[in-house]
């Protein structure tokens, strides 16, 4: 959300956080939808027959939910690791960020940014004077930034209703985050009108200490363009399903046949009819194409994926015998999709370190270390051929650091500590020759 900066250049008082959510809340039906679509609750299911005697089944073949979640383990499926340049030390920093499981954390921020366009992470300090994160909704959050070239972030707000044990709204709460500090509004009713300033406490993050994880410039979901595609295959498949039911209840046609609707009756109970001289019997159906119906379902499945960018691993072409090489040429596409909603993640990523780097090296427990110091480093969650990055590793050595070349087997998460374990090991070992 862009707003003038002059709008709130005395700070942030109660009337324009309420105006602030009331234009937020014009874009909850879509946000609504889309999270009902990675659930399953598609538009199939709303679907109404002339009548009782048609069949109306309706099959919901969820390829919100495989698009979002194969893009989310292909990208964050490995834990995102963080080197430095040597006369740094970040291991308090990473020591945060293992007792709170961050790697839980992104792929959460990463799953919500894939159905909603966008995520939200709070930077908090516990009661241990810790800095911890939490990962918000953009169904009740969203960042305010300012209308100059440069966007920068101007505070964050989350609101929500407050419930009792019976799920009755006792009221409602709203917190906004600035650079300096916390700002409480609350009302006893359910409104955020009328509401009052309660508390108003610094944060010590030096900072907006809340991040947003955009998916792509656009901030839409990674199947939101595709809802009408999958709403085609899901209508498709469940025609399918009827059109059979409908071919077995087909209409039986009498020929010089007299009966009565209690002979109609005991026909279709009994399945005996009696043969008369010249008479003739047989079903009324329509012809089932299932060779032009094949066709249209796999050309709107080829669809979803080229366009979701995310292919169909179930496809014939993935064989178990592809190397490396040939695994990685036929994700090109992905890759080249993946490598764009990294750049973002990154981004945000960086700007996560800055927040806690501040805050540790205000305790002292840490210096400080300059982000353009900070790689973020992703590890794409595809099989890998051991043997062929070995002997990689192997013709690379003495040519590239142990650090950089360890980074690149898929079982080692810190390949600077590995890098120091691997020459310890080594010097101790020449230490028992001699």
């Amino acid at each position: 959300m862009i707003i003038d900066e002059r709008a709130v250049k005395d700070g942030i008082d109660a009337q324009t956080a309420q105006r602030l959510i009331a234009r937020h809340e014009t874009g909850r039906q879509r946000l609504e939808t889309l999270m009902n679509y990675y659930l399953g609750r598609h538009k199939i299911l709303e679907r109404r027959r002339a009548g009782d005697k048609y069949s109306n089944n309706k099959l919901v073949c969820n390829h919100a939910k495989y698009i979002v979640d194969m893009t989310k383990s292909y990208l964050v499926g490995n834990p995102v690791s963080y080197s430095c340049a040597d006369e740094y030390d970040i291991e308090p920093l990473k020591n945060c960020y293992l007792a709170q499981d961050m790697e839980k954390i992104d792929c959460e921020l990463e799953k919500l940014s894939g159905i909603y366009g966008t995520s939200y992470e709070l930077i908090y300090a516990d009661e241990r004077s810790m800095p911890r994160s939490a990962c918000l909704s953009p169904v009740n959050t969203f960042m305010v930034y300012g209308s100059s070239v440069k966007r920068e972030p101007l505070f964050g707000v989350h609101y929500y209703r407050r419930f009792d044990i019976d799920g009755k709204c006792e009221g409602v709460t709203c917190l906004v985050f600035d650079d300096r500090a916390v700002y409480t509004f609350e009302n006893s009713a359910d409104s955020f009108t009328n509401m009052e300033l309660v508390s108003e406490r610094a944060h010590h993050f030096g900072a907006v200490p809340m991040l947003e994880y955009a998916n792509n410039e656009e901030r839409q979901g990674d199947f939101e363009q595709l809802i009408p595609l999958i709403d085609a295959y899901n209508v498709l498949q469940s025609d399918r399903v009827n059109d059979k039911e409908q071919f077995v209840d087909a209409f039986l046609f009498l020929t010089d046949i007299d009966i009565d609707s209690e002979q109609a009756a005991k026909l279709r109970e009994e399945r005996i009819l009696m043969g008369y001289e010249g008479a003739t019997a047989q079903y009324l159906s329509k012809t089932l194409s299932e060779t032009d119906t094949a066709v249209l379902r796999d050309n709107i499945k080829q669809d979803i994926h080229r366009f979701s960018m995310v292919p169909d691993l179930s496809d014939e072409s993935f064989g178990n015998n592809l190397s490396g090489v040939a695994i990685k040429y036929k994700l090109l596409g992905f890759e080249q999709h993946i490598r764009n909603k990294e750049r973002y993640f990154a981004g945000a990523l960086k700007r996560r370190f800055e927040l806690y780097n501040y805050f540790l090296s205000l305790k002292g427990s840490m210096e400080y270390v300059p982000v353009h110091r900070i790689d973020v480093v992703f590890t794409r969650n595809l099989p890998v051929n051991e043997l062929e990055v070995s002997q990689m590793i192997n013709n690379l050595s003495g040519i590239a650091t142990a650090e950089t070349l360890l980074s690149q087997l898929s079982f080692v998460n810190d390949p600077k500590e590995e890098a120091e374990l691997a020459q310890r090991e080594k010097e101790q070992s020449n230490d028992t020759k001699i």
